[in-house]
Formats: structure tokens, C-alpha cells, sequence
């Protein structure tokens, strides 16, 4: 079959069709650059903001709640009896590294995370010995009635 060609009236029409294609795409890519451009030059030209007394700026309000996650920090650290620095789970038992003073039947809160539990002191012991009471910087064994893992603070119930 012997190959179609082109009269010149058409060859013209698909020209200038491809012509006007391209011109629109052109149009459209210059149109999107610019409102790029004028874009950006408007958050280059914006001038510093004016507070007023009653609003905060971004700065302001950041420093507050940093300072205000510090006192909380504070106020928990403070709060706290001891941590569980290892756990004996065939015995139940949690080493305890004691922050602030404990004796035997205070009521404590374990804490690791999500999982938290309440119970009262029942044993605390020193090189396998009983004894009363625990001081500040003292590494003490306690009974424990739930898994305790490494980590878990001790805090007043």
C-alpha cells in the first residue's frame, strides 16, 4: 500500500495547530512563574510584626511553655522516692535506688510509662537484712506485687 502524504493546505493547518500549542503552554508556564515569583517577593517585603500588649509573639509563648515543662519536670522530680535500677522477676523483687526517705508501710505509686500500679511497702531489705526504713542515696531490695522493669519511678500514692 503506497504511503499517504500530506497535502501543503494540511501540512499548514498542523503546523500552525502545533504553533498555537506551544504558544499556550508557554503563556501557562510563564503565568505559573510569576505568581511563584510574586509570591516569594511578598514574604521577603512583609515587615516585622507589631505586638500589642495583650497578644504574645511566637518567641514569647515558646519561652513560657519551656519554662513551664521545666516547673513540672521539677515538681515530679521532686515528688519521687526512688528508681528501679533492676528487677528479679523469679523473686519479685526491685532494686530500688531511694531519692527521698521510705519506711515500711507507706503507700507508693509504680510508675513505667503506661503501666502503673499502687501498693503498700510490705519488705525492704539491705544485704538480705530487714530494715525499717530507707534513707536518701540507698540501694534497697523491695517486694514488689506487679513486674516492675528497669526505669520505673516510685512515687508517693
Amino acid at each position: 500500500m503506497p504511503k499517504k502524504t500530506r497535502t501543503k493546505k494540511k501540512a499548514k493547518k498542523v503546523m500552525k495547530a502545533k504553533k498555537v500549542r506551544k504558544l499556550k503552554k508557554t503563556k501557562k508556564a510563564a503565568k505559573r512563574t510569576s505568581v511563584r515569583h510574586a509570591k516569594k517577593t511578598k514574604k521577603v517585603k512583609r515587615p516585622a510584626r507589631k505586638t500589642k500588649k495583650g497578644k504574645k509573639t511566637k518567641a514569647k509563648a515558646t519561652k513560657k511553655a519551656t519554662t513551664a515543662k521545666k516547673k513540672m519536670v521539677k515538681k515530679i522530680a521532686e515528688k519521687v522516692i526512688g528508681k528501679v535500677i533492676h528487677y528479679y522477676d523469679r523473686i519479685g523483687v526491685a532494686v530500688v535506688n531511694v531519692q527521698s526517705p521510705i519506711r515500711l508501710g507507706d503507700a507508693i505509686v509504680l510508675k513505667h510509662g503506661k503501666h502503673v500500679f499502687e501498693q503498700r511497702v510490705e519488705s525492704l531489705q539491705v544485704n538480705h537484712t530487714p530494715i525499717p526504713s530507707a534513707a536518701k542515696g540507698q540501694e534497697v531490695g523491695m517486694k514488689v506485687n506487679e513486674v516492675a522493669s528497669e526505669g520505673t519511678l516510685i512515687l508517693p500514692a
